[in-house]
C-alpha cells in the first residue's frame, strides 16, 4: 500500500473518532487532548535525547497533566481561585523539576532541567489549550456582554447548552481551518511555488504556498464562523482566520526545526502514514493558545 492510501486511510478512521470526541466534550474531550500531549510530549523529548540531553519523561508528564486540568477548571472554578491557579502550578512544576535533577545524578542537568521544563510550557501548555478553547463558552464567560444578544430569553439550561455548542464548532472551525491552511499550502507550492520561504529550516516550502494557505484559513475562518459562531463579528472572525494561517506555519517551522536539530525525519512512527502526534499536531499546538487568549482578551473580557 502506498504511503498516501495509508495516510488517506488512517485519517478517515480518525476523523469520526476525533469529531465524536469533540462533541462529546467535557473529561472525554479532556482525556483526548491529554492523550495527544502527552505523546507529543514523549516525542519531543525523545527529540532532545538525540541532542545528548535527559529529560524528566515522568516529571514532564505529571506537569502536563496538571496544566491541562487548570483549563478544565478555568472558566469554571471561582475566578480568585482560577487567577491564581496556573501560576501556582508553574512554580510548583518548576522548582520539583530542579529538585528531581539536584538528587538525579545525570550529566548535562542544565540541559535535562531546560527541556524538561520548556516541554510542558511548549506542548503541555498549548496543546491542552484546546481544552480552554472547547470550555470556553461553559463557565462563567456566558455572561461576557458580546454574548449577551444571543442569550436574551434563554434558560440557564438553553444558555448552557448554547455555551456547548459554540465551544464545540470553535474546535472544529479552528481544526478545519489549519487542515485548509496545511492543504492549500502544499497543493500551491507544489504547483507554481518558487519563492523559498525557509530553506534552512524547511528546503520544500514556498513563499507562494503560505500566502495561499494563509489567505485560504482567512477566508474559510470568516465562512464558517458567520454560520456556525454567530456572536463572532466579521473583523475578529478575519483576525483569527489570519492567527491560524499565520501562526500555525510558524508551527510547523519550529518542528522542522527541532527535528532538524536532531537529525530525524519525523518525530516518531506511531501514526502510521503521518509520523508522530506532534508532526500531526504541530500547528495546532501554535494555534490554539493564541486563538484561546484572542477570545478571551479581545472579545470575551472586552466591554
Amino acid at each position: 500500500m502506498s504511503n498516501t492510501a495509508t495516510r488517506i486511510i488512517v485519517a478517515l478512521i480518525a476523523a469520526p473518532i476525533i469529531i465524536g470526541l469533540v462533541i462529546a466534550g467535557h473529561w472525554w474531550f479532556w482525556g483526548f487532548v491529554q492523550l495527544l500531549a502527552l505523546l507529543s510530549l514523549k516525542e519531543l523529548y525523545d527529540l532532545g535525547t538525540n541532542t545528548s540531553a535527559l529529560p524528566q519523561y515522568w516529571t514532564g508528564y505529571a506537569g502536563s497533566l496538571l496544566i491541562g486540568l487548570y483549563f478544565m477548571l478555568a472558566d469554571t472554578a471561582p475566578q480568585a481561585f482560577a487567577q491564581l491557579l496556573f501560576p501556582a502550578l508553574v512554580l510548583s512544576f518548576v522548582l520539583g523539576v530542579l529538585i528531581i535533577e539536584l538528587l538525579r545524578n545525570k550529566p548535562h542537568p542544565l540541559w535535562n532541567a531546560a527541556i524538561t521544563i520548556f516541554g510542558v510550557m511548549y506542548i503541555g501548555t498549548c496543546v491542552t489549550s484546546l481544552v480552554g478553547l472547547r470550555m470556553a463558552f461553559t463557565g462563567r464567560m456566558l455572561s461576557a456582554p458580546v454574548l449577551q444578544p444571543f442569550l436574551s430569553n434563554s434558560s440557564l439550561e438553553e444558555r448552557l447548552h448554547i455555551g456547548n455548542v459554540w465551544g464545540t464548532w470553535l474546535v472544529f472551525v479552528t481544526f478545519l481551518s489549519i487542515w485548509t491552511c496545511d492543504s492549500l499550502a502544499f497543493f500551491a507550492g507544489k504547483a507554481f511555488g518558487n519563492h523559498k520561504l525557509f530553506p534552512r529550516v524547511s528546503p520544500n516550502k514556498s513563499w507562494e504556498g503560505a500566502i495561499v494557505g494563509f489567505l485560504g484559513a482567512s477566508i474559510l475562518f470568516l465562512v464558517l464562523s458567520r454560520y456556525l459562531l454567530p456572536f463572532l463579528p466579521p473583523l475578529h472572525a478575519v483576525v483569527l482566520g489570519g492567527i491560524v494561517g499565520a501562526i500555525g506555519q510558524l508551527g510547523d517551522l519550529v518542528e522542522s526545526l527541532f527535528k532538524r536539530d536532531a537529525g530525524v525525519k519525523d518525530s516518531s512512527n506511531i501514526i502510521p502514514g503521518h509520523g508522530g502526534v506532534y508532526d500531526r499536531f504541530d500547528a495546532a499546538m501554535f494555534v490554539a493558545p493564541v486563538v484561546y487568549l484572542y477570545i478571551h482578551f479581545f472579545l470575551l473580557f472586552a466591554r
